[in-house]
């Protein structure tokens, strides 16, 4: 098992925080490994509650001026009163939870032979492989999820010559019905509650299903067909039972009624059994090696594009030979094992694969996986840090395609968020509140506290993902077509939102810094809202400089660039406070939680580029503090984005150490809001589970090794001493450069760029620049001379 991109174990998951996950983008799938009892957790993309409603607040825009007028009063709780009580969303359904679809369950018969028991998920691969039993005896499953052939496999190989005896059967924890078949199949159809109401939002929590409109809710299927090699099989019962075969192949496949419409799912026309049929018949006429063949194939297009080596390969080989979990352990005892960080940000490449793949949804707070009918937070959508931290590996680590889901989720946001921008605001343009679904809801019902249900700045986010998007394509085509138009709006909201305050600023007001509160001046209140936060402040900047860039990209628009460019002008610049850190809000005050997990006031130093090390030192600093405030540990997804927070002020010894914390096997059940860490299938444990911190930790590995914020190519800019020596192969750059780095001694020792662009770029290095002319898909190698100073190597033509 000394296999790098590897996670094994040498006993069956106990919980589903222990099981492997596969995934194709669409399907999803928690494998267990389980030796007399087998579970297969199976979940949909498209599989949510509820169905498309309009819950925007006709009387809140008429709240706003009294809000205003309290804030700049200095009346903060009575103001975050006025807007938890009149300006969120209409009683109606409120943001509807992901959901799960349901099991695939594998009960063997007999007395299995359990020596030399493995479970293994092997990255390279995507393929999940349980084996034990003895020479003679033993048994091999191998599973995967094929988004070529849109189905799961599930291959059962046995030596025992009494064959493979078992019972496959389907159920879900949804309303459902199972039919068993004698031609080998099981269908499971089903529908969604019509409604949940989830504890999380302050609500009793419920699960209604809309009995007297059957066909409302959103409907599902789930279809399996057995293959066997010999033995003998019987349809009853809902289940399929099968006896004496040498070899078993099961392939899996789900569809829903959803059709990516607003239209009632019941009645979107699309029969989710037809569809599992249909697919089915194009899968099973294959054989298992083809079906096999073409999943790697496909897999490894965007897998291999990447690849990381912490440490020399000889000192890896020992952990490497240790089980996953027992590893994690013995790195919360303070052994060394750079090769585990390596497999931590593969993992996390592997689960964008898994959960994102164009033309699916976008990975949500689980990216694909959950089991619960009221999952933590819904499982849905949060646009205040997760969704977009769940991206930002995508263009750095060579995954572009795997945005699409996110850059399309956000035109259809862009449409309720028109809407919602008209009635609650009287603005043009769009908005993006923190909460949204597969329905693309704008806002959480009437019930919320406004440090997190209140924060119409998530559309400027979300824009900054398809600038970043064009940055490292220079795809002009997606610029004008899809880009621009929805950044165009989206700063059109903000100049009629922003306004001026008694020195003539521009400023957002009311403004929330996401789910942090602040003490008020005077009392022992805490509030959330106040005016021109600087997470607000810097999300303008950020974008009206995109808007002046794209113009002058495109060629047009320079009346509304002119527009920005004045406005940006206008707005408050960020604050140093007294202790030294960076301002939160628009004035000094003083933390209500001063290690709250969230750092939006630092947004500016990353995933934006405002604050840098070099270009606002005063501001860097000020970030650096901040930080030491917040500390190095935290939710796990909280840590993921501190180390590319430590990485962007150049701090590889801080990401480190935090890259460590997170290493932390959470074994308990519950929430925390301060300690974090991950469990033994390496998913992030905020805990509960969120796959943001996965995400994030890998952006911030490839940020510690490879930066271009900037705009040129900063080579090793936050090397930690424990990475002394170790190489990254295809992480990419803006401007559209793929990137191979390798040092030794702490020192580089050679870096190759291509180019997929003719043009200039250059290229950093402890403090020195090459300025270099680059030939699209002609590759620069670079190193350094005795004296340390950079120079080109070789240039190498035509290798793209």
């Amino acid at each position: 098992m000394a296999k790098g991109n590897m996670l094994w174990y040498k006993q069956p998951a106990k919980k589903w925080e222990e099981a492997l996950p596969l995934g194709n983008g669409r399907m999803g799938a928690m494998v267990f490994g389980g030796i007399r009892r087998e579970r297969l957790q199976l979940n949909e993309d498209t599989l949510w509650a509820g169905y498309p409603v309009q819950e925007d607040h006709p009387g809140a825009a008429a709240s706003l001026p009294e809000a205003r007028r309290l804030l700049a009063e200095g009346k903060y709780a009575e103001a975050q009163q006025l807007i938890e009580r009149s300006m969120l969303g209409m009683p109606g359904q409120g943001v509807q939870p992901y959901q799960p679809l349901g099991d695939l369950m594998l009960e063997f018969a007999g007395e299995p032979d359990e020596r030399d028991y493995t479970r293994s998920l092997d990255l390279d691969t995507a393929i999940a492989r349980t084996e034990f039993g003895a020479e003679g005896r033993r048994q091999i499953r191998t599973a995967f999820i094929s988004a070529a052939d849109q189905v799961m496999a599930v291959r059962i190989e046995s030596a025992d010559p009494a064959g493979v005896e078992l019972a496959v059967s389907l159920t879900s924890e949804l309303k459902h019905a199972v039919q068993a078949y004698s031609d080998g199949s099981l269908l499971l159809t089903g529908e969604c509650p019509l409604r949940v109401q989830n504890h999380n939002n302050g609500q009793e929590s419920a699960v209604i299903y809309d009995e007297e409109q059957p066909g409302r809710p959103m409907r599902f299927a789930a279809f399996v067909r057995v293959l066997l090699e010999g033995g003998r099989l019987h349809a009853g019962d809902g289940r399929l039972i099968l006896s004496g075969a040498s070899g078993v192949t099961l392939l899996y496949t789900s569809a829903t009624s959803f059709d990516g419409s607003d239209r009632i799912p019941g009645h979107s026309g699309i029969d989710p059994a037809a569809v599992c049929r249909r697919v089915m018949r194009e899968a099973e006429g294959q054989s298992f090696d083809a079906l096999l063949e073409a999943h790697v194939r496909d897999y490894q297009a965007l897998f291999k594009r990447v690849d990381l080596q912490l440490g020399s390969p000889q000192r890896a080989d020992v952990p490497r030979s240790l089980p996953t979990d027992e590893r994690l352990r013995r790195i919360m005892n303070g052994a060394e094992d750079p090769d585990m960080l390596s497999l931590v940000f593969q993992y996390g490449r592997y689960l964008l694969i898994s959960s994102s793949r164009p033309g699916t949804q976008a990975a949500n707070l689980q990216g694909i996986w959950n089991d619960k009918v009221q999952p933590p937070w819904n499982c849905d959508y949060h646009f205040n840090i997760n969704v977009q931290m769940n991206y930002w590996l995508a263009e750095t680590c060579h995954l572009s395609e795997c945005h699409e889901p996110l850059l399309d989720l956000i035109g259809q946001q862009a449409v309720t968020g028109a809407r919602t921008a008209r009635i609650q605001y009287g603005c043009r343009g769009w908005t993006a509140h923190t909460m949204s679904d597969l329905w693309r809801t704008n806002n959480v019902g009437p019930h919320g506290d406004a440090q997190w249900a209140y924060w119409p700045m998530a559309g400027a986010w979300l824009c900054s993902h398809l600038w970043e998007h064009y940055l490292f394509t220079r795809d002009l085509g997606f610029l004008r077509n899809r880009a621009w138009p929805l950044i165009r709006e989206a700063a059109g909201f903000l100049l009629d939102w922003l306004v001026a305050d008694d020195a003539g600023r521009l400023i957002t007001s009311p403004s929330t810094s996401p789910e942090n509160s602040f003490i008020v001046p005077g009392t022992d209140r805490h509030s959330s809202v106040s005016r021109a936060s600087a997470m607000d402040m810097t999300l303008c900047r950020e974008l009206f400089g995109i808007v002046i860039e794209v113009c002058g990209l495109l060629g047009e628009g320079e009346d509304f660039a002119d527009r920005c460019r004045e406005a940006r002008s206008k707005l408050p610049p960020l604050q140093i406070g007294a202790n030294g850190r960076l301002v939160e809000w628009d004035r000094d005050f003083d933390d209500a939680d001063p290690k709250h997990r969230h750092l939006s006031h630092l947004y500016g130093l990353y995933p934006g580029s405002e604050l840098t090390v070099t270009g606002t030192p005063e501001y860097a600093q000020a970030a650096r503090r901040s930080l030491e405030i917040r500390g190095n540990e935290g939710t796990g997804w909280s840590m993921g984005w501190k180390v590319a927070l430590w990485s962007r002020l150049g701090e590889g010894d801080q990401a480190w150490q935090v890259l460590n914390n997170f290493l932390a096997i959470v074994d308990g059940e519950g929430f925390d809001y301060h300690k974090g860490g991950i469990y033994p299938n390496l998913l992030c444990a905020h805990p509960p589970f969120q796959i943001d911190g996965n995400f994030g930790a890998a952006a911030g590995i490839a940020e510690m090794l490879l930066q271009s914020h900037e705009r040129d190519i900063h080579l090793l800019p936050a090397l930690p001493g424990e990475w002394n020596e170790g190489s990254v192969k295809g992480l990419r750059a803006r401007g559209g450069y793929t990137v191979n780095v390798s040092w030794a001694n702490g020192l580089l020792e050679e870096a190759t760029v291509m180019a997929d662009f003719d043009g200039r770029s250059s290229v950093r290095y402890r403090g020195q620049t090459l300025d270099i002319d680059f030939m699209a898909g002609t590759s620069v190698t670079i190193g350094t001379a005795e004296e340390g100073l950079l120079r080109i190597r070789r240039v190498d033509a035509g290798t793209a």
